[in-house]
């Protein structure tokens, strides 16, 4: 049993020494850059997939709210706050599939909204429904509805950022707060949850017949979502399909499955951001594995008399690429640990400045501990090949 534990430590250690680590602490600023190079890289691609996932939670945050099996969009629909709407008449239509127990309307746009604190105007997302309906999922947008009855009366989004002044301050020591939605006077009388997006900086919830008020000149007959309920045990795909199928052109049907999905394929692939976010870390990767491949080669250039003594007595190449790859191995995990924890500050200080939702996750500390590793052992085996072409005798 000792005699197979020996034979494996020695296929792994071959000279009974730690080769790999020996060569690369022997120059200690070069091992210091190779650490710091590997670590900007690991930061980097944690960073941007934190932010990735950030702007993922966000553009959904408002679609999960939404208390629905089925959604009615415009033909020209592009993301949540972007499109022409579709007469009220479609959702009635579609009451006409025994499925669907109920069809309800949202009306979503802009509007500029009085900053509490020193009175200038930002622009602040709305959205109306109908506060007889339960509509949303959420347990303080069901709370708020009763006092949403009354026109003139909204709800604030608490997680909105901070240019609209400290309202939730001056709610919570008043229990309400005057403002004024594009030059109406409304009064705040519920907080709500539901989150800033790339969209929209904030949120503002509203009654349709307020929202009216607020736009006297919109059209009570356009929305633009309409939210199905399907009855328990109905197929929420095979439903949007046979809608998609009746239903005029001048609509799409979804699952809510999809609509979440779509928000999510617009940000990603119809903006810059997706690209911006990608590029990001492929140029991490790319400076990583230049910084590792220029160590190694350097470290194997230096160490060329020493490994052509091993390969002149009778080491197989295979000896150094796994030395190599050893090195490879330890700079990446040990660039990778103080990586993890650099990324974990700018996460920590994006959700303080950007109040955006970014916190490290296992499968991305999974996924960029694979890149990183891949990107060393690849840059390592590139770096060999010098060695590998090397001719003992032409060394001596």
């Amino acid at each position: 049993m000792s005699s197979k534990k020996k034979s494996l430590l020695e296929r792994i250690v071959p000279l009974g020494i730690p080769l790999a680590w020996l060569q690369l602490t022997s120059e200690r600023k070069r091992f210091a850059v190779a650490i710091a190079g590997i670590t900007f890289a690991v930061a980097m691609m944690l960073f941007q997939m934190g932010l990735q996932n950030a702007l993922f939670k966000q553009v959904v945050g408002p679609l999960l709210l939404i208390d629905g099996d089925v959604v009615v969009v415009g033909y020209h629909y592009e993301y949540f706050g972007v499109g022409r709407g579709f007469p009220e008449v479609r959702l009635h239509q579609c009451k006409a599939v025994d499925e669907v127990v109920s069809a309800e309307p949202i009306k979503i746009g802009c509007a500029s909204f009085k900053n509490v604190d020193d009175g200038r105007e930002r622009d602040i997302f709305l959205i109306a429904y109908d506060p007889t309906k339960k509509t949303f999922l959420s347990q303080d947008i069901l709370k708020s509805a009763q006092n949403l009855k009354m026109r003139g009366t909204v709800a604030f989004d608490s997680l909105s950022r901070q240019q609209y002044g400290d309202v939730v301050g001056a709610f919570k020591k008043n229990g309400s707060v005057k403002t004024e939605v594009s030059g109406r006077a409304l009064t705040i009388k519920n907080l709500i949850d539901i989150g800033a997006t790339f969209a929209a900086d904030g949120n503002v919830l509203m009654s349709i017949d307020t929202l009216l008020d607020v736009w006297p000149n919109a059209s009570a007959s356009i929305i633009d979502v309409g939210v199905l309920k399907l009855k328990k045990g109905s197929n929420a795909e095979d439903v949007a399909k046979r809608l998609s199928a009746v239903l005029p052109s001048d609509v799409k049907v979804m699952t809510k499955q999809q609509y979440i999905q779509n928000e999510k394929d617009y940000w990603a692939v119809r903006t810059p951001i997706g690209f911006v976010i990608g590029a990001s870390m492929a140029v991490a990767i790319f400076v990583g594995a230049v910084i590792v491949y220029q160590i190694l080669y350097t470290d194997v250039s230096d160490h060329i008399p020493e490994y052509a003594t091993l390969k002149a007595i009778g080491f197989a190449d295979s000896f150094f690429i796994w030395t190599i790859i050893q090195e490879s191995v330890i700079l990446s995990v040990m660039g990778f640990i103080p990586g993890s924890l650099l990324a974990g500050v700018l996460y920590k200080l994006t959700r303080d400045i950007g109040n955006m939702p970014t916190y490290m996750s296992v499968s991305s500390l999974v996924i960029v501990f694979g890149l990183t590793v891949s990107m060393c052992v690849v840059a390592g085996l590139l770096a060999t090949r010098k060695l590998r072409n090397a001719n003992p005798a032409d060394i001596f």
